[in-house]
């Protein structure tokens, strides 16, 4: 009895060792399929399977159908397989051949290892385990017994879920574990396992204050729907965060120096054959313990679908035990036209990875370099830069010492890499026949033992690229009825169409003919999709966003999708969404541009960008509820996919981030400047808020081309607003002075003169920022003349509170407790407008500190900081927490003020806002030095020079809207 392997996390399936899928298509069959599986190796009763088979009533031939259903899976899976007798029908299961007994023994291994602070082991099992999944349990059954053992297995994948986020925690990755476990808390917010693992993540990630707010949440909705307070183990982590205890630091697993790598290699090709020369030559690169030499450098290059992602995973994994300390991975993307990944990026990832926090890692390219090579520096680990296009995009990327490995695969030979750098060259070639051969054979089974001849030819029209001998052997498995001479045939005459069409005589065409076998295989709807999934600006999409994209319903969209996957044109991503490999979307693109209308074709990107924009709309609007910003008007049309709650929005933004720039970018290159303002309008503020100023960079830098490009002077003046504040949270004053000096032009050229106030008030901060008061001054009033001539009482407000900071950074305090005061007075809606009057409570109180009144300072402090979290203003918290450090200071109670400054801290670490950061290190180094901890003091004194370069950190006060 040959091994295979049952599936039944999804919908049931059957995969020979080999890596053939075994056709059980029909549904009658895979439902009988499935019932014995869901009693595996038990007696399953005739009368159980009829009633699975016709749930709403079987026929009078139900018991001779049976027979027939079991006899044609007898007929697939081999006769042995299915035991028949007076109790029924049992299939027989060894160990390992079922996905659901696999998952729930790879659970239990994660959970022992996660016990015994073994995370690194606890996080590949549990990835091990979710990996199995590819949808609902037994998706091809209902009733009773169905659904209890799916509502188990759905238990244990929550356990799973959970264990791999505390173990990706544990392992430095917080911010990847808090985002994943922060959509799990909202759709099972009782499950206080992960209200705790998500609070524990959060405070790894200097996040305090929101750890803190997640307990409270917890709290408040148990004793508001249950009735009931949070259980021991809660209340006890609770305390622990508000005590900064110790023991909630990281409790590594042993490593060559206490030290756990990444383990980012993707899984291995089934199927994986050949190549072992190059093999060979791969392992004679491998450093020695006692090597002096630099890391050596292996470039694989070939042809595209020549095998060379597959040979660098493939020997990732073989030679991993020589990299203790990990293996690290990127998709350079080199030959997308879209979006390749730059060095910068790619070093920011691999630096996350290596457990350096977001806010230290460096902007610049070089400073980012240098950082990698340090952390490398005596460790040994794999770095795997897969399809890059230059040795430019790769230079950046290679360790600095002794004991690394880098494998690059490219089409490019990268001779520059060869020498310059000393990497070795390995070229693939097409398969040598007798490996191409035994491919085939893997992929198909005996259909190509028994006709080798057929098999051969199959190959070579393939060209022996092993992309096109898979899509080849797809189709063969699917066709199980026809011969594979017969297939050969077929393959043939489409060889000959193209080559009518095409004469060139590269490898590519015999790409291209697998292609196009497979997509003339497809139905006019599938085809639709592959076409347009060709044709989108993003890498990847999530099954909403292909839905829009395609014009259906997810439903729909999930059923066309699948079969993509099946035919490997379309790959499914470990969290569930689709991409392609590049060949095949520069193919489904050329196709899209061939087959359908040019209007057809925007009228499917526009639909995109709209799905993009509303659902960004729903979830600004859960994000922050007090902005009322909606520019397009989507919230009032959600889909029942949307993000329901605030951990959900948060979620799906920061997976969405990238497709969001995409999207916008696209827009504002081709002409679409509505999408491209309306997704900077809505999503600017989240950008700001999260810290993510380079990507808000970018978002407004497309906002501008796309006001340009259309010779719009007020959409261009926004944008160089927006590019204006983002330079400011980065601390590059001198850029966003420039930015807001030509906003203030525009408006004045534009005679919109509300927005020539607003763009004057802007000015006026970086001004501030700079130290140049007299000019901050000046760009105020001039500002505050325009908002009291155009009537905008609020903004009046917001222009009054600013000149209050001018004052007060120049020491002048009655002055700015004036000018906030009658700030205050202007407030048009004081009862309603909780965000300008908690920045309006906040300059009370510093400037009542600075007066030296500290209880009404104390007072107006208490209630701006009550303000902020009540409305989740982190800006504004974070603020505040620091004026209320300094209070603490003053009042000779510097122990209160080192728990402010750092909870202040923990957020702008969060928010990326450099100066408040700066600040906050200021404010620290006073408290220290109070306390008599003068190295403590001369340290936070240092961080804070560094973080605000050419500014005064110790500049207070908060930014009012308006």
């Amino acid at each position: 009895m040959c091994r295979v392997l049952f599936r039944v996390l999804g919908a049931v399936d059957v995969v020979r060792s080999d890596g053939v899928r075994v056709p059980v298509d029909a549904r009658k069959p895979r439902v009988l399929l499935a019932t014995l599986l869901l009693h595996a190796g038990e007696w399953v009763s005739v009368e159980r399977l009829v009633e699975a088979l016709w749930p709403e009533g079987a026929p009078p031939s139900a018991e001779k159908n049976t027979k027939t259903y079991v006899w044609k899976l007898r007929g697939l899976l081999g006769g042995e397989r299915i035991d028949g007798g007076r109790a029924g029908y049992r299939v027989r299961v060894a160990e390992g051949e079922l996905d659901a007994h696999r998952f729930e023994a790879l659970v239990r291994a994660g959970r022992r290892h996660g016990d015994a602070g073994l995370h690194r082991q606890a996080e590949a099992a549990f990835a091990e385990a979710l990996g199995l999944w590819r949808g609902d349990p037994f998706r091809d059954l209902a009733g009773p017994d169905a659904d209890s053992v799916r509502a188990r297995l759905v238990e244990r994948r929550l356990t799973a879920l959970e264990g791999h986020a505390a173990a990706s925690s544990a392992l430095g990755s917080h911010e990847e574990a808090a985002v994943a476990l922060a959509g799990l808390v909202a759709r099972h917010p009782f499950r206080e396992r992960l209200r705790g693992a998500l609070m524990t993540a959060l405070y790894r990630a200097g996040r305090q204050a929101e750890a803190l707010d997640v307990y409270d949440e917890g709290r408040v909705l148990l004793d508001r729907e249950l009735g009931l307070r949070p259980g021991e183990e809660l209340r006890r982590l609770h305390l622990d965060i508000l005590n900064q205890d110790p023991n909630l630091a990281v409790d590594r697993e042993p490593g060559p120096s206490g030290w756990t790598g990444p383990a980012q290699v993707p899984a291995a090709v089934v199927g994986f054959t050949g190549r072992a020369e190059h093999v060979r030559r791969l392992d004679g690169l491998l450093p020695r313990t006692d090597d002096r030499q630099p890391s050596p450098v292996a470039v694989i290059t070939g042809t595209g679908g020549v095998g060379k992602t597959a040979l660098a995973v493939h020997w990732a994994h073989r030679a991993r035990d020589r990299f203790p300390d990990g293996q690290l991975y990127v998709d350079l993307r080199g030959y997308d036209p879209d979006l390749p990944v730059g060095p910068g990026d790619a070093l920011s990832g691999f630096l996350r990875a290596l457990g350096v926090d977001s806010r230290d890692i460096p902007r610049d390219l070089d400073e980012r370099s240098a950082a990698f090579r340090s952390l490398l520096a005596g460790r040994r680990v794999l770095v795997v830069l897969d399809n890059a296009r230059t040795a430019a995009q790769v230079r950046p990327l290679l360790p600095g010492s002794p004991g690394c490995l880098v494998l690059v695969t490219s089409r490019d030979s990268l001779r520059g890499l060869v020498a310059k750098d000393g990497a070795t060259r390995l070229r693939l070639d097409l398969l040598p026949a007798d490996e191409a051969r035994d491919l085939l054979r893997a992929l198909i089974g005996d259909r190509a033992a028994a006709d080798p001849r057929a098999a051969d030819v199959l190959a070579e029209l393939c060209a022996r690229l092993p992309l096109a001998l898979r899509l080849a052997a797809e189709l063969a498995t699917g066709r199980p009825s026809a011969s594979l001479a017969d297939l050969v045939g077929e393959l043939t005459r489409e060889q000959d169409r193209l080559d009518r069409l095409d004469d060139d005589a590269d490898p590519h065409a015999a790409l291209r003919s697998a292609f196009s076998w497979s997509y003339r295989q497809l139905s006019p709807a599938v085809a639709r999709v592959f076409r347009l999934l060709g044709a989108h600006p993003c890498h990847e999409l999530g099954l909403a966003a292909v839905a829009a994209l395609t014009g259906s319903d997810e439903a729909t969209a999930r059923r066309h999708v699948d079969v993509l996957v099946r035919s490997h044109l379309v790959e499914t991503t470990a969290d569930g969404r689709f991409q392609m490999h590049d060949l095949l979307r520069a193919y489904a693109r050329g196709l899209a541009a061939e087959v359908d209308a040019a209007d057809g074709r925007a009228a499917a990107l526009h639909a995109l960008a709209d799905h993009y924009v509303r659902v960004a709309a729903v979830a600004m609007g859960l994000f922050d509820p007090a902005d009322p910003a909606d520019p397009a008007g989507r919230r009032s049309a959600p889909a029942p996919t949307d993000p329901t709650t605030r951990a959900d929005a948060v979620a799906w933004l920061e997976a969405e981030r990238a497709n969001l720039l995409a999207v916008a970018e696209h827009a504002a290159r081709h002409g679409d400047a509505g999408h491209a303002e309306e997704l900077t309008a809505t999503l600017w503020r989240y950008f700001h808020v999260r810290g993510h100023h380079d990507e808000s960079l970018a978002l407004h830098t497309h906002a501008l081309v796309a006001g340009r490009r259309r010779a719009d002077r007020v959409a261009e003046g926004v944008a160089l607003t927006g590019l204006g504040v983002a330079c400011e949270r980065l601390g590059r004053y001198e850029e966003a002075l420039r930015h807001h000096e030509r906003a203030v032009a525009v408006g004045r050229e534009t005679g919109d003169v509300s927005f020539t106030g607003r763009a004057l008030k802007n000015l006026g901060v970086v001004l501030r920022r700079l130290g140049r008061h007299d000019e901050s001054q000046r760009s105020f009033q001039e500002a505050l003349a325009i908002a009291r001539a155009i009537g905008n009482r609020r903004g009046e407000a917001g222009v009054l509170c600013s000149l209050a900071l001018v004052h007060e950074a120049s020491g002048r305090y009655e002055e700015a407790l004036r000018h906030v005061e009658r700030a205050l007075a202007a407030v048009p809606d004081v009862d309603n407008d909780h965000a300008l009057v908690d920045h309006l409570q906040a300059n009370l109180g510093l400037v009542h500190l600075r007066l030296g009144r500290w209880e009404v300072a104390g007072k107006h402090l208490d209630e701006a900081l009550a303000g902020a979290r009540a409305t989740g203003n982190r800006d504004l918290e974070a603020e505040v927490l620091d004026t209320l450090g300094e209070l603490a200071t003053a009042e000779g109670d510097p122990g209160r003020a080192v728990d402010h400054h750092h909870e202040a801290l923990a957020l702008t670490r969060r928010t990326g806002d450099r100066h408040e950061e700066a600040r906050a290190h200021d404010g620290l180094a006073r408290a220290h030095a109070a306390w008599g901890r003068p190295e403590d003091a001369r340290r936070h004194r240092l961080l804070a020079t560094r973080r605000a370069p050419g500014a005064r950190p110790v500049d207070g006060g908060s930014r009012a809207p308006g």
